[in-house]
């Protein structure tokens, strides 16, 4: 096999739910306490945190002993531009998943695929010295056939999509349909911001998000959720989301050490 092995898809074509943390901070022994822990994957977070391009490879490098796959999240689409040379960059690190925010429209979807995969779905170019292949090709002994290169390393990446506006949601079902997408998740927060409303957690809000993950189950697509704490897992479940994000490394390390300060006031 030429290309890298993407983990939490065997899981997911498999049938299996998998799970992972949105990671904000840097250091790569974060990414090894989560694989002590059995999670799926690691979400490395940069469309919100400034990273540089040797922190992201460290990042993979660590996920990959652990067999956990890697969700890079790049910066947002602007209008029907997505970033491209982002989503380049980010496989060329070893990334095996792409999430790309505030997915507009079909057109925009189709960039990203562009961008992401190898002729015939997309236009990206080849160089088998990059991360998204195990080993260094053309090797010693071994012998190169680009055409099973390019159709496995376009089977083992996989493109997220994340609906946070009006628009998004309105062209949910054309996004969907875009060969190459496969999976969606939905951005409460950016979605109540840009229809005025104050709680994102509010019933416009979850019949946005309900409206995509009815969309996906029809489009045979897969969906992804993010929750912050227990009380969210009910939502999961009646979904019957296969993904789960479950929150934020700074905010669930925040969380520890309240709870602790807490109770060490409350010694006498």
């Amino acid at each position: 096999m030429y290309a890298r092995k993407n983990y939490a898809k065997e899981k997911l074509m498999r049938g299996e739910k998998i799970m992972g943390v949105e990671m904000w901070l840097k250091d790569p022994r974060c990414v090894e306490l989560m694989g002590f822990a059995g999670f799926d994957f690691v979400h490395i977070e940069h469309e919100h945190v400034g990273r540089n391009w040797d922190n992201v490879e460290n990042i993979i490098r660590t996920a990959e002993i652990f067999d956990m796959s890697v969700v890079y999240r790049t910066e947002q689409c602007f209008g029907d531009e997505p970033p491209v040379n982002e989503i380049i960059k980010a496989i060329i690190c070893g990334a095996n998943m792409i999430m790309v925010p505030s997915v507009p429209n079909a057109e925009a979807a189709k960039k990203i695929v562009q961008a992401a995969k190898y002729a015939p779905l997309g236009k990206r170019g080849m160089s088998t010295c990059d991360r998204s292949f195990p080993e260094i090709w053309p090797r010693p002994g071994g012998t190169l056939n680009v055409k099973q290169a390019a159709k496995e390393v376009n089977e083992e990446t996989m493109l997220w999509a994340i609906i946070e506006t009006p628009e998004g949601v309105e062209n949910i079902e054309e996004i969907l349909d875009v060969e190459g997408i496969d999976v969606v998740g939905f951005g409460h927060q950016d979605y109540a911001i840009a229809m005025g409303i104050e709680d994102d957690n509010s019933e416009l809000v979850n019949a946005a998000r309900e409206k995509i993950s009815e969309a996906a189950k029809r489009k045979g697509k897969l969906m992804w959720d993010y929750i912050d704490n227990d009380d969210q897992l009910e939502g999961v479940k009646r979904r019957q989301t296969p993904i789960l994000i479950y929150g934020v490394d700074t905010v669930l390390m925040e969380r520890m050490y309240f709870d602790m300060a807490a109770k060490f006031k409350k010694i006498k």
